[in-house]
């Protein structure tokens, strides 16, 4: 192997490397619900490439501004609040 073949091969490597990146997907969803009211949101995005390393920061982004308004995530509910809205009719059925 000559010293000319060596950046050629990583050459390709790297090219190949990249091809895989712009071919990568994301899909992420999050429920929220409001403990006192039982109105619920939910924040999701979804992307190919590029995009995909973009949807968990929209995701964050969007959970924090319904966190400010009181929301909570359907998943962390402690049993005391699930049980409570499921008493008032306002757990939503998964």
């Amino acid at each position: 192997m000559s010293y000319r073949t060596i950046p050629l091969i990583f050459c390709r490597s790297v090219f190949a490397l990249s091809l895989l990146n712009l071919s990568a997907c994301a899909s992420q969803t999050v429920k929220f619900i409001h403990p006192q009211t039982g109105a619920t949101a939910e924040c999701s995005a979804s992307g190919f490439g590029i995009g995909a390393t973009l949807t968990d920061g929209y995701v964050s982004g969007c959970g924090r501004a319904y966190e400010e308004r009181g929301y909570l995530r359907a998943d962390q509910l402690t049993r005391e609040q699930r049980t409570n809205l499921e008493q008032r009719g306002l757990m939503p059925k998964e």
